[in-house]
């Protein structure tokens, strides 16, 4: 255990170390928050609510969706393939820790770096200019709270198996960012599935994707009641066990056919 907190402090402490990379990160995010604030205060306009959503609800819906994209970025898929394509993957397997664990250890470490020197100055901003990101209720909070952990958990799976992907084509191309747009849209990060026809509606609740965003997001505004967030956990937990034993399965046959291409 204590490898795996040597990589999560190490990770804190090289975030931390590139200031100029941590002062880009927020400007860009920054914008990001700026841009979306905007364009939901232009869609309310002249309207009380949508779909029972207020438009203040909405402001804090996409205030915490910018700062959890801020703070969800996990590396374990651009990690991955950069490994098995320039050959290293092949002395990470004589480590005495499991490679997966150190993976998830390090992005960890983003994600702690990231609440500090990302989220703070993010929450400062919108709360300036804009509304404090206030959740509709101390019981909201703490339902959000887990439900966002596991948020991360869905994300990190999800990276780690596009990234094992490059075990067998060694080249990922453009999958990365098909992957990243597919979860932006279903996700709910930009756009809540709550404004989509109903039948993407009914799709999406048998993926794994709204949970990642929206699930969190509409437990924080008060969008969902306590008994369908408790349940919304519950699923979230599900998918993470669903998405765990398919990286399991991969990760075992992904070992047995590691091809080095040289580094």
């Amino acid at each position: 255990m204590s490898a795996y907190y040597y990589f999560f402090k190490m990770r804190i402490l090289t975030t931390l170390a590139y200031r100029f990379e941590v002062f880009t990160a927020v400007a860009s995010n920054a914008v990001m928050l700026l841009a979306t604030v905007f364009l939901w205060k232009a869609a309310y306009r002249g309207i009380g609510s949508v779909e029972e959503v207020s438009q203040h609800q909405m402001i804090v819906y996409a205030i915490l969706s910018v700062v959890m994209g801020a703070v969800l970025s996990v590396s374990v898929q651009d990690e991955m393939y950069y490994r098995v394509r320039e050959g290293n993957i092949a002395t990470d397997f004589i480590k005495p820790v499991h490679l997966l664990g150190m993976f998830l250890a390090e992005d960890l470490g983003n994600t702690v770096s990231a609440l500090v020197n990302r989220a703070v100055p993010l929450i400062l901003l919108s709360s300036v200019l804009f509304t404090p990101p206030l959740p509709a209720s101390f019981a909201a909070l703490l339902l959000f709270i887990p439900s966002l952990m596991l948020s991360f958990l869905l994300l990190w799976l999800m990276g780690a198996i596009v990234g094992m992907i490059a075990f067998w084509v060694l080249e990922l191309g453009n999958l990365g960012i098909v992957k990243d747009a597919i979860v932006r849209i279903l996700s709910g990060s930009m756009i809540p599935i709550w404004f989509f026809p109903d039948w993407m509606g009914t799709v999406s609740a048998f993926l794994p994707f709204q949970y990642m965003y929206q699930t969190p997001l509409s437990i924080y505004i008060g969008v969902i009641s306590y008994s369908q967030a408790g349940i919304a956990l519950v699923v979230q937990a599900v998918w993470i066990a669903v998405l765990a034993l398919i990286a399991y399965a991969v990760w075992q046959r992904a070992k047995r056919v590691t091809l080095i291409q040289g580094g």
